[in-house]
This record gives C-alpha cells, sequence and structure tokens, in this order.
C-alpha cells in the first residue's frame, strides 16, 4: 500500500513537471542547480542562509500537515502506515537541505532540521479552513488563501523579529521583513477561475494596477509595523528599511504581473526564471517589469 501511494506521488510530481514544457530529465539538474545556489547562499551568508533554509523546509512541511489531506490518510492506512508515509514525505522534502548542512558541518542545523521533520510527522493544522480569520478583504482572494497556508511561519518571522529587536541586531529584523515579504510574493502562484475574470467589468490595465495596489497594501499589513519600529529603533539604519520597501513596492507588482502572463496556468519555469533573474540581479527588474507588464495586458485582453 505504501509503495503504490509513493508511485502514485512520484506520477503527480512528473506530470506537474511536464505541465511546465521541459522534459523530465532536466528536473534532476534543476534540483542539483537549486541546492547548487543554496550551497552558494550558505557561503555568502552562514548565519542567514541557514535561517533561510530552515525557515523554507519549515513552510513545506507545515503544508504537508493539511487537515484534509491528513485526514484522508487516516482513513486510506492503518495507523502505523498512516505515521510510515508521514515520516517518509518530510524526509524527502527536508532531504537535499539536510544534506548540504552535512557537507558544510552545521550539524547544530541539521538535527533542528530533522526534529522539525520528525515533529511534523505528528501534526495536523487546518491551514485552509473559513475559520481562521483574516485581515484581507474576499476581493481578491490571493491573501487569504495564502495567509491560512503560511500563518505558522509568519507568526515564526515575528518571533525572531522580536529577538532581533531585543538583542539589537538590524539585520535579522530585516531577514525578517524580507522573507514575509517574498512569502507574501508566493501567494500569487494560485491562478484564480476563468469566469472570476469574465464576470469583471475592468480594463486589463486598471484591472493590473487594481491588482498592484491591493497586493501592495496587503503586504503592507505584514511588513510595515516591523519597518516603522525598525526606523525608530535604528534609527541610524533607515535607509536601509527604505530599501527593503522599496523592493516591496517592485517585486509584489512583478509577481503579479507574471501570474498573468502564465494565466490561466500555473506560474512554470519561464516566468520563475525571469524572477530568479531579479532576485540575483536585482537592477533588471526595471527592464523586466515593463516587457512582462506588457506581455500580461495582452494575455488578459483574452478574458476581460
Amino acid at each position: 500500500m505504501i509503495n503504490s501511494y509513493l508511485k502514485l506521488q512520484y506520477k503527480l510530481l512528473t506530470r506537474h513537471f511536464k505541465a511546465t514544457g521541459l522534459p523530465i530529465m532536466v528536473a534532476p539538474l534543476l534540483l542539483l542547480g537549486a541546492c547548487y545556489l543554496a550551497y552558494y547562499l550558505l557561503l555568502q551568508y552562514p548565519v542567514f542562509g541557514s535561517y533561510a533554509l530552515l525557515l523554507s523546509n519549515f513552510q513545506l512541511l507545515f503544508l504537508l500537515t493539511e487537515k484534509n489531506r491528513n485526514d484522508f490518510l487516516k482513513n486510506t492506512f492503518s495507523k502505523k502506515d498512516f505515521y510510515t508515509i508521514r515520516l517518509l514525505e518530510n524526509s524527502i522534502v527536508i532531504l537535499p537541505t539536510l544534506a548540504i548542512f552535512i557537507f558544510r558541518g552545521l550539524w547544530l542545523y541539521g538535527v533542528a532540521l530533522i526534529a522539525l521533520a520528525v515533529i511534523f510527522a505528528f501534526l495536523v493544522f487546518k491551514t485552509f479552513g473559513k475559520s481562521l480569520p483574516t485581515p484581507f478583504a474576499k476581493k481578491p482572494f490571493e491573501f487569504i488563501i495564502g495567509f491560512r497556508r503560511s500563518y505558522l511561519l509568519i507568526l515564526v518571522l515575528y518571533m525572531l523579529a522580536a529577538i532581533g529587536f531585543y538583542v539589537t541586531n538590524p539585520n535579522l529584523v530585516l531577514f525578517c521583513v524580507v522573507s514575509i515579504a517574498l512569502t507574501s510574493m508566493f501567494y500569487y502562484q494560485l491562478p484564480e477561475p476563468v469566469f472570476y475574470l469574465w464576470n469583471s467589468r475592468e480594463t486589463p490595465t486598471r484591472f493590473l494596477l487594481g491588482k498592484f495596489r491591493r497586493g501592495i497594501l496587503q503586504c503592507l499589513l505584514f511588513v510595515f509595523p516591523l519597518l516603522l519600529i525598525y526606523a525608530v529603533v535604528f534609527s541610524s539604519e533607515w535607509f536601509n528599511a527604505l530599501i527593503v520597501l522599496g523592493g516591496i513596492f517592485f517585486l509584489l507588482p512583478f509577481a503579479i504581473t507574471l501570474k498573468y502572463v502564465a494565466y490561466p496556468r500555473e506560474i512554470n519555469f519561464p516566468e520563475g526564471f525571469a524572477l530568479a533573474l531579479c532576485f540575483s540581479f536585482y537592477p533588471l527588474i526595471l527592464a523586466l517589469l515593463p516587457f512582462y507588464y506588457l506581455k500580461a495586458l495582452k494575455n488578459l485582453k483574452n478574458y476581460l
């Protein structure tokens, strides 16, 4: 039973990957490339790189604890098989990062990662339900769904930011703010049903600009309190907070634009590659944003 389940999950993953238009043989190369980038991140920023890898695995493990998914597994498999599957899934998720930590000799982070994988195997969270209130309006929907999928990660980041203020570490606080902003960007991976756009009376330009405005405001609900306290507590470094704020004003609209360039499918490799280019060389966004904005407008004319 367990082997059949794992084979099914593998088949689903391969189908998702083939939907990007890339051959399946490219998948191991992309994984190796991602591992190399993570390793390079650790070389450049040992402390914050380790935090980033731990938090990204934290979020992935958290998503695997979703209640409906785990209820299905419990109803399908015996209790022993259920926990075996959960431990196997979590082990597979953390394996690349764990290998990087071991290779770099970061044993403490490796142990922490293993502990997270074991703990999350026994936890179930109702992350997608309607019972969790959010500070966001129903329209658009991205931040509601995204917040319910990542509220535990955001809580952890706020706790880390509080520690950063307490120990007077401005870099840790900025790391938390940037992590929250990047988490908000990933809320736009999920495309809405086509009839949502059919029901809209807005032009493509007004539609996109409205998405930009609402997305930035909702993201600021997360990060502005931290940036404001940062500017007060670390008054001599207020310019760093201004740079991060400027990044939000460009990167979030860029993520929204890529969503509607790819629409109605999900963001795949071509759009993700463009986003990765901007992360590696931020000024490139000044050229890519107008280009993809025009492509998004052209694509939206088919639906609005």
